[in-house]
């Protein structure tokens, strides 16, 4: 998605318009619905303003976390060649660094800063930073104030730092010389803004307090913090930015609400003297309350005030008032519609009209400051008709639990019993003392009740069905053999796939929500440990020594694992089953035995079949020779030795397979399994898929990284006793070459590769050490707490079904069989394992997980284990689904474009996935959403739990109805009455009201008519 799309272009124009009006406010805001790709609207903004010619471009990019900024910047920047593109991002990360940093003669520079470490507000608490920001302080209070700074106490700005210091202070003063001039008048008046005057009276008073005047010393790290904002203040006046973006502001709002009364907050966002005025480009899905409800509106949190706050930053006041008195009458007049009795009243008709009349003047007041495109503005289905309705029938046992659990509870807390046992599986196992009824509880032994025990644990006694409704329901959509699957079927196979994968239609990952924080990890971990039950032997030792016994080790000598592992650059480079993709299997073996043969010098193979059958070698053996003929055995030895390390069987393997001689005959046996592992070794299927996108990959200097990721990557997460007993075969190597084959592993990399690498700051070249840390992934464990007998825990490992961001650590084998703990993983590593396409299959997650997070890229299935309050919170869940070319999306585009994509991925050795995006470009509409967003048939599936005493069916009618008309609520009081005073009409008035939903996109995508073609706007830069 590098290229803007129209609706995106749109956007780029009009913030663009903004910025050029020489004595406007030069602030705007894409607001645009989750999933749209607001940083492409952002990387298209700077390259046209970095396209006038001056140099350079300087741009402040602010997230609320070092790790989005860093991710984000480079993408920010993108447009740039390779070696700008390198000069732009290797900037300092702190506003304080920047002045004396060199800056190099490059079109763009971009600094990735934190509002925490770069703009801590006057209420926020402050630190002594970097030992590098201190060093610069010292030399600075030398040159600004040389007495104060002589009666400091060094250890005032050294710290804890060591004998480093002298070489910082050093450092810092040869940068210092290098600066632009004037640094120290900047901070001299910096000091004065953050202390006030007379500075050298104010810095003795912050620092050592004044008696008479009731003033209390700093803490030294108070101290320091304040210099380091005043530094801070003299970088920003210094070196000034042209273009400021705020990402996913509404995380640290407290930058505009304080922007008044901080000196450094002002001078970033309303410096002094108009021609100063950076450009503001504030980017958010959520800048604003879409809607509030009753108990959020009683604590404070008015949706309206907070968006007529907003729209005063970026337009002023005048603005404000008047978009204020607009929504009023907008909303009287929405509730004049609702009201009437008859939609066929003669004087709704002019009722109808004035209020579009009142949305157009919102629309043109607004416009030109903000920007939101929604997805369906343009889609013309109901999304929620294709809800699947779960059967949870509750059973005898299911009411004994609910029982057991409110006769444990104290008789005043007992009411919560119902809501926990509604949503929580083994609630009395689960919940836990972070909940206070649980905290004062007395858990009564349950000898009837099916629970989780250690003894069920350890012998893997999972009962058929355990006694929750919703996880019975559950189970019958993802079940322990569909879980099992070691990765998701490809959209595009190049081949009938077989086994598990049979039927593209049952796809394992799921994105389930649920209402309690003891939910997530209790469903994950019973989904987990279902599946082991399912698949593992009892006779391996069980629970605790199902994963000691590892399949895939070197021997001595090169063998069946190492070939399989093995990515080799002779049979990637020669085989490529793609040339007849499309066609049988067995049409493929042939095809690559052709080209195998083609590759081998002529007459090679024996026609003597005694000879032959004596001459059947190791597989190890055969590769080993061909690559030595090839000149390819260096290489490949090289790169096994750095992945082995000191392992002495390996490190053995490796030399045998650098001193097999050139291979001078082939028998028709080692002619077949060559032509096996061509295709079904899980490294060569890996190395070929990559080669696609990253042609350098099999590259002397980049050997490495692909050996690391087939060994350390792919062969430690194949390594797994749960998939390997899934899988049918005669040995580990047998079960993972045939599900190679069977489940088109190929072809699911390509896909995999083809879309990560659009979202990569190093593009294709960083595929492989991003798919080796997605695979390296420990999820966690869930521990329940027993019942019966002393207090203890049974902890359960999280794996083929994980909590986000609320697991334990996972459980790692003692030598005596017990259990230790690891650390745990983080949610972003827990994230960007559930976005391939291996496991987990499962993501069970509240509210932590419903926005701003992607887990689109191999899920199409969101489950809903307990509804949301609102069609909004309901939106935003599966908005994590529903993002630029999702699974759905691409499994429907596969459907349409198969053929012409396979074709012409055969011919030219690339992949079909790239072909298939230039078709899918020839159905773009005129607003860009479509296909890649919206496509006809390509709909996410939706899960909703239907129980016969539940509320959970009338809940979900009401949202269905209430996804239609919400929007209408924007800059309205009261939204939550508001909108069940306009949906009390029925159908019939919610389609008069469904066109009056005021459209705030660029392209003014729901009056289903395109702005006229904008022109180019002039970009005002200041000159530097």
């Amino acid at each position: 998605m590098s290229v803007p799309k129209p609706f995106q272009k749109a956007t780029v124009d009009a913030a663009l318009s903004a910025f050029a009006i020489e004595d406007g406010r030069r602030r705007f805001l894409v607001a645009d619905e989750v999933g749209l790709g607001k940083t492409v609207v952002a990387k298209e903004v700077a390259r046209r303003m970095s396209a006038d010619g001056r140099r350079p471009l300087v741009i402040y990019y602010i997230a609320n976390g070092h790790a989005v900024s860093h991710q984000n910047k480079g993408r920010v920047v993108s447009f740039l060649d390779d070696q700008e593109r390198e000069a732009a991002v290797a900037t300092p990360d702190r506003l304080s660094l920047i002045a004396v940093s060199k800056r190099p003669d490059e079109p763009v520079l971009i600094y990735a800063l934190t509002p925490a470490t770069s703009f801590p507000g006057a209420r926020a608490r402050l630190t002594g930073g970097r030992k590098e920001e201190r060093a610069f302080l010292k030399v600075l209070l030398d040159r600004a104030y040389p007495a104060f700074a002589r009666d400091l106490d060094p250890a005032m700005l050294r710290l804890s730092v060591g004998a480093s210091w002298d070489w910082l202070v050093e450092d810092a003063e040869r940068k210092l010389a290098a600066a632009p001039p004037h640094l120290t008048r900047r901070f001299r008046e910096a000091l004065a803004a953050e202390f006030g005057e007379p500075v050298r009276e104010r810095l003795e008073q912050a620092l050592y307090g004044d008696e008479e005047r009731k003033i209390k010393p700093l803490k030294p790290a108070t101290f320091v913090g304040r210099l380091r904002r005043a530094l801070a203040l003299a970088t920003l006046r210094h070196q000034p930015p042209d273009l400021v973006i705020l990402d996913e502001f509404q995380r640290y709002r407290q930058l505009l609400d304080e922007k008044d009364a901080d000196p450094l907050l002002r001078d970033l966002l309303e410096p002094r003297g108009s021609a100063d005025r950076p450009a503001i480009l504030l980017l958010s899905a959520t800048p604003y309350r879409l809607l509030s409800t009753r108990w959020e509106e009683a604590q404070g949190a008015l949706a309206y005030t907070e968006l007529l706050e907003l729209i005063e930053f970026l337009a002023g006041r005048e603005v404000r008032d008047r978009a204020k008195t607009l929504f009023s009458d907008f909303g009287d007049k929405l509730r004049s519609i609702a009201a009437h009795a008859d939609v066929n009243s003669p004087d709704l008709k002019g009722q109808i009209a004035e209020a579009a009349r009142l949305r157009d003047a919102l629309r043109e007041l607004l416009t030109p400051v903000m920007s939101r495109t929604e997805r369906d503005s343009v889609a013309s289905s109901d999304p929620l008709a294709g809800t699947q309705f779960l059967a949870a029938e509750p059973t005898v046992e299911d009411f004994q639990v609910y029982r057991h659990l409110a006769d444990s509870f104290a008789e005043d807390v007992r009411y919560e019993a119902l809501p926990y046992w509604s949503s929580v599986p083994l609630p009395a196992q689960s919940v836990g003392p972070r909940y206070a009824a649980w905290r004062g509880a007395t858990i009564k032994a349950a000898p009837k009740l099916t629970k989780m025990t250690r003894e069920r644990r350890n012998k893997l006694d999972a009962p058929a069905k355990w006694p929750d409704a919703k996880l019975r329901a559950l189970s019958a959509i993802a079940p322990a053999k569909l879980l099992s699957l070691p990765w998701v079927a490809p959209s595009l196979p190049w081949w009938p796939l077989a086994g598990g994968w049979k039927g593209i239609a049952a796809d394992p990952k799921l994105l389930m929500f649920s209402r309690f924080r003891a939910t997530p990890p209790s469903v994950a971990a019973l989904l987990s440990f279902g599946v082991e039950a399912s698949c593992l032997p009892q006779q391996r030792g069980g629970y605790e020594k199902a994963y000691r016994r590892r399949r895939f080790k070197l021997g001595a000598v090169p063998g069946p694992v190492m070939a399989a592992f093995h990515p080799s650059p002779w049979l990637i480079r020669h085989a490529d089953p793609l040339a007849k993709a499309g066609e049988t299997l067995g049409a493929i073996r042939k095809q690559v035995r052709r080209q195998i043969l083609a590759a081998l010098p002529k007459g090679i193979v024996q026609k003597d079949m005694v000879k032959a059958r004596r001459g059947h070698r190791s597989i190890g053996r055969t590769l080993a020779a061909i690559e030595r003929a090839a000149g390819l055995a260096e290489q490949s030895a090289a790169a096994w030795r750095n992945a082995v390390g000191e392992d002495r069987a390996a490190r053995s393997a490796v030399r045998k397979w650098r001193q097999t001689p050139a291979i001078e005959h082939l028998s028709p046996a080692e002619l077949d399994d060559l032509v096996d592992y061509a295709i079904g070794a899980p490294g060569v299927a890996l190395g070929r898929a990559l080669l696609r996108h990253d042609p350098t990959i099999l590259d002397p200097a980049r050997y490495d990284e692909l050996v690391q990721l087939s060994w350390h990557g792919l062969r430690a997460y194949l390594d797994n006793p749960v998939i390997l007993s899934s899988l049918p075969g005669k040995s580990a190597v047998e079960q993972v070459m045939g599900a190679v084959v069977d489940g088109g592993l190929e072809s699911v990399l390509d896909e995999h590769f083809w879309l990560r690498a659009q979202n990569l700051p190093e593009g294709a070249a960083g595929l492989a050490k991003d798919l080796q840390s997605s695979l390296g992934l420990r999820a966690g464990s869930f521990s329940f707490h027993g019942v019966g007998g002393p207090p203890h825990k049974i902890p359960v490992r999280c794996h083929v079904a994980v909590p986000f961001g609320d697991a334990e650590a996972e459980p790692a084998a003692k030598a005596d069989g017990g259990l230790a703990p690891t650390a745990p993983a983080r949610p972003d590593e827990v994230r960007r394992s559930f976005n391939t396409p291996f496991w987990p299959h499962v993501l069970a997650t509240t509210s932590v997980g419903q926005e701003g997070l992607d887990f689109h890229p191999w899920c199409s299935h969101v489950v809903h284990w307990d509804l949301s309050s609102n069609p909004l919170d309901l939106e935003q869940r599966e908005g994590r689904v529903q993002r630029y070319a999702g699974l759905a999306v691409r499994r429907r585009l596969s459907t349409i474009l198969h053929k012409g994509a396979i074709g012409d991925a055969a011919v030219s050795r690339g992949s079909p996935w790239r072909h298939l995006q230039r078709e899918a470009e020839k159905l773009v509409d005129a607003s860009g959403l479509r296909p890649w967003w919206v496509l006809e048939n390509a709909e996410i599936s939706r899960h909703v739990f239907e129980r016969p005493f539940g509320r959970d069916m009338r809940r979900f009618a009401q949202l269905r109805e209430q996804r239609m008309i919400y929007r209408l609520a924007l800059g309205q009081p009261n939204q939550e009455d508001f909108i069940e005073v306009l949906a009390r009409g029925g159908e019939a008035t919610r389609s008069l009201l469904g066109p009056l939903v005021l459209d705030l996109s660029a392209m003014g995508l729901r009056q289903a008519s395109e702005s006229p073609a904008p022109g180019r706007h002039g970009v005002r830069r200041r000159r530097t």
